[in-house]
């Protein structure tokens, strides 16, 4: 199966619990991908981004 790229997934959603107030969080909301629950605009360091940037997994669905 392709993956979706977490940038063009219609699951990946901001999160306000996890956000700043300079920064949006953005999480994954799909129960069925391995990555649901993370936040998927920061690195694995650590370094918060602005943008997201995971691989993204195969059972995301591209933004209509």
């Amino acid at each position: 199966m392709k993956k979706i790229k977490c940038a063009r997934c219609e699951y990946a959603q901001p999160d306000k619990s996890a956000s700043t107030r300079t920064w949006t969080a953005v999480c994954c909301r799909n129960s069925d991908s391995e990555f649901c629950g993370a936040v998927l605009n920061v690195t694995a360091g650590g370094t918060k981004q602005n943008s997201v940037s995971w691989s993204g997994c195969t059972e995301g669905s591209v933004r209509s």
